[in-house]
């Protein structure tokens, strides 16, 4: 894909993400709306999307290859981990923000935004390929994740890693692996749902920066070093990284895509649900997200 291209589907997010804000700020939209989509986002249209990227592609990748991917994947996690521990120790952030801004650097928005990107690069070939990080993403959100937000490993369950969208990769995988071939009727309906997945996700990404207070998160500078953190050091690292270890080009450009989005919008439901400053939380999605709009493509333009 050319870069005007990457450039243009960059533009169109943007755009719908700002309808959202525009919607919010309208009262048309707003906490109830993303509480209602949010759910349907990550557990109908994701996963639906998933399926469809894998029924209807038509790549070769054997078991191994999946576990190369899956395990890079893991890495890519850790990468940003180790940065954002070093990071709070350089801010020396308080107790109820530190846990966060580790989190919002480790853990990257890659289904709202950092997917699209890859599907607009490389088709449901690359999306599937970046689906499979939904495997470490939510076994390792809900564990070490956890652990940084609430400063400890009490009450932490496997049971609490599993969700609809690592489910529906697995069964992907396991179709995938299996040959099996799905009517096309069925492979279509996948696909029309999983359509959704994309201007959905914008909406709410808009929606959830509309309720944020722009001059309390302007005039707070160590944002802004969450977030460069977050949107520039975490995909170069990634990239100086993995160029000598990875081969293939897809694999790789996809890490450091995944890499290079803003911070998850979960980070504010775990400071909510482990009682640390959702505000600060909000905050470090809000400016992540919003630069996220420049440096993505030009992290795309400069390492991919």
């Amino acid at each position: 894909m050319q870069m005007s291209s990457v450039l243009s589907q960059m533009g169109t997010l943007v755009f719908i993400m700002l309808v959202g804000f525009v919607c919010a700020k309208l009262k048309v939209t707003g906490p109830e709306f993303n509480r209602a989509a949010s759910p349907v986002v990550m557990n109908v249209l994701l996963p639906f999307s998933i399926l469809h990227s894998v029924t209807s592609s038509d790549m070769e990748m054997g078991l191994g290859g999946i576990a190369v991917a899956v395990l890079s994947f893991t890495a890519v996690f850790l990468v940003p981990a180790a940065l954002g521990w070093l990071t709070v120790r350089v801010l020396k952030l308080g107790e109820g923000q530190r846990g966060l801004a580790m989190f919002a650097i480790a853990f990257s928005n890659t289904v709202f935004v950092a997917f699209p990107i890859v599907e607009a690069i490389y088709g449901s070939d690359g999306l599937f390929i970046a689906s499979l990080s939904n495997i470490p993403f939510n076994i390792l959100a809900y564990s070490l994740g956890a652990v940084m937000v609430r400063g400890g490993v009490r009450g932490l369950t496997l049971r609490k890693a599993i969700s609809v969208p690592l489910v529906a990769t697995l069964v992907a995988v396991a179709l995938f692996l299996s040959g099996i071939k799905l009517p096309g009727v069925v492979v279509d309906t996948f696909g029309v749902i999983g359509k959704a997945t994309i201007p959905m996700s914008m909406l709410v990404v808009g929606t959830s920066l509309g309720g944020v207070s722009i001059r309390h998160v302007l005039g707070n500078w160590k944002i802004y070093i969450i977030g460069f953190v977050r949107l520039l050091l975490c995909p170069v690292a990634v990239w100086l990284l993995f160029r000598w270890l990875i081969t293939d080009k897809m694999l790789l450009d996809a890490l450091v895509i995944l890499a290079s989005a803003p911070a998850a919008m979960i980070t504010t439901l775990f400071a909510i649900q482990h009682g640390r400053d959702e505000a600060f939380g909000s905050e470090c999605v809000f400016i992540s997200t919003v630069f996220s709009a420049v440096t993505m493509p030009l992290i795309v333009l400069i390492l991919l």
